[in-house]
């Protein structure tokens, strides 16, 4: 059992199994709770931190690029921020905060299929009613985060979400 991330219009994927894409979403959690600075860069965050397997279950956690929650507002920045969040993914942000070392060989590639399917993206593919619906959905939830200005862990640099602390969660010795 695996995970897909795609970016269906095209075609184009990345496969990872459960504990690659648990290291691939703490790694960008870490790097993009670094870099955020808007409400529209933290909730990107959180939405990629609640793919937590821990939670919603192994084999759960793949997603379409589309169906992130874009503001088509200011899609071209937040494009640029996860652009940046990837990039500092590769530069090892945060990574002092892993129990464990993550597998470069195995990670970058994902990271950088990634990138280029964020790369790919553009304002005329997002799907608005997913995003929404995710934002709906937390105003629904007693502290939520997401409606509770987007807390990070006592022990990680990390945002948390309705699930609590992704690194807390699941922390993956090895993939």
């Amino acid at each position: 059992m695996g995970n897909t991330i795609s970016l269906e219009i095209f075609g184009q994927s990345i496969s990872m199994s459960n504990g690659l894409t648990s290291v691939f979403i703490s790694t960008l959690g870490l790097s993009g709770t670094n870099l955020a600075k808007n409400d529209d860069e933290k909730h990107m965050i959180i939405w990629l931190l609640e793919k937590d397997q821990s939670a919603i279950g192994s084999g759960t956690a793949g997603f379409d690029i589309c169906d992130m929650p874009w503001n088509d507002e200011n899609f071209d920045e937040i494009k640029c921020f996860l652009l940046n969040a990837v990039e500092g993914a590769k530069k090892r942000t945060g990574w002092e905060f892993l129990d464990y070392q993550p597998d470069e060989e195995l990670l970058f590639p994902c990271l950088d299929e990634f990138y280029k399917l964020i790369s790919r993206v553009d304002k005329s593919m997002i799907n608005q009613k997913a995003a929404l619906e995710w934002l709906n959905d937390a105003a629904e939830v007693p502290d939520d985060p997401v409606m509770c200005g987007c807390p990070c862990c006592q022990k990680h640099p990390v945002f948390l979400t309705v699930f609590g602390c992704h690194l807390c969660n699941d922390a993956p010795k090895s993939f």
